[in-house]
């Protein structure tokens, strides 16, 4: 589809978009279509900016077209097997609107990319994975280091974890520090959908109220 929404009427899955069966890409697109609209019309819906859903087809659009494009391609080699291509782990929002602009660009993730998974070891010696405590609809914060979170970053709908070997969370296996790259202080934001919403510098976590506000993360 050329458009993904004209006014209050949007459209994912096979109304926007549809596949040839190789790559078997379909079903993930869709469903990809349907988890990042479905967020960010429940922050609408809780009194966030309508900006948000400007973001769904900019978002959404490319990701689709460079799909339609693997699969057409593939069909036309008649490759039957399914490289990492295939698996949407490497697809990104790096040109999203939503996305912070900070002074950090990229070290290994960056804003746009999908989250990685880490172990972690928690309270009580329990094996704990980013993927847990991203899992659900909220966003998640992960702060290397133990340092003070100031309290006015405290959101609905926002949940704060510090890691490191004074925190409630410890990297023990070092994953995080490998797939993440994050100095001393420095955070993470992970959106409901599981990709980095941005990366923040010790300073900028202090002041990044305003950019919390335009996701449609309200104080509590």
């Amino acid at each position: 589809a050329e458009h993904y929404r004209q006014g209050r009427v949007f459209i994912c899955g096979d109304a926007a978009h549809v596949h040839p069966p190789t790559g078997g890409q379909g079903l993930n697109t869709s469903l990809q279509d349907a988890y990042n609209l479905g967020w960010k019309l429940a922050s609408v819906l809780n009194g966030g900016p309508l900006t948000l859903l400007d973001s769904y087809e900019s978002e959404r659009r490319t990701i689709a077209k460079g799909m339609l494009e693997l699969a057409t391609g593939i069909m036309k080699k008649a490759q039957l097997g399914r490289g990492r291509e295939t698996h949407q782990l490497d697809l990104a929002y790096e040109d999203s609107p939503i996305s912070f602009k900070g002074s950090i660009d990229k070290r290994v993730v960056g804003a746009g990319n999908r989250a990685p998974d880490a172990k972690l070891r928690g309270a009580g010696g329990r094996m704990r994975q980013i993927f847990d405590l991203t899992k659900g609809t909220h966003f998640t914060l992960l702060v290397n280091g133990a340092i003070k979170v100031p309290e006015r970053l405290q959101r609905q709908g926002l949940r704060i974890f510090q890691i490191g070997n004074q925190s409630e969370l410890q990297d023990e296996f070092l994953e995080f520090q490998k797939y993440y790259g994050l100095l001393e202080g420095e955070g993470v934001l992970i959106r409901p959908d599981g990709y980095i919403a941005g990366i923040f510098t010790s300073s900028e976590l202090t002041t990044a109220e305003i950019y919390l506000q335009s996701l449609g993360l309200h104080t509590i």
